[in-house]
């Protein structure tokens, strides 16, 4: 587990796996305050029964375990890491945009 300073803010994040520990920490905890900033503004979460969520709506949704990586690859503008949550496959996508890291999609398959 990649480790960072404590207070953490969204302007600090400098690499997709930094990114991905903070994501991943905010996701299996419920902390919408941590979460918001860390998705872009156009993210996409589709789970495993085909359920679709917005920026707005993961967030706010019942935390769950916290994700297992398997694979990571990246390049100066996107990473994309595959792992496991609870069993289930799961897929994350993000890009470097404006020199800062941001989450664009998730997808859990079932």
């Amino acid at each position: 587990m990649l480790r960072y300073p404590a207070p953490a803010t969204f302007e600090a994040v400098e690499t997709f796996e930094e990114l991905l520990a903070r994501w991943r920490d905010a996701d299996a905890g419920g902390d919408t305050e941590a979460l918001a900033p860390l998705l872009a503004d156009g993210f996409r979460g589709d789970g495993p029964a085909g359920r679709v969520l917005g920026k707005a709506g993961w967030p706010g949704r019942v935390p769950a375990g916290a994700f297992r990586w398997t694979r990571l690859q990246v390049t100066q503008s996107v990473g994309v890491a595959t792992g496991h949550r609870d069993g289930v496959a799961c897929t994350v996508v993000a890009e470097r945009r404006d020199g800062r890291w941001r989450v664009v999609n998730v997808q859990c398959g079932s």
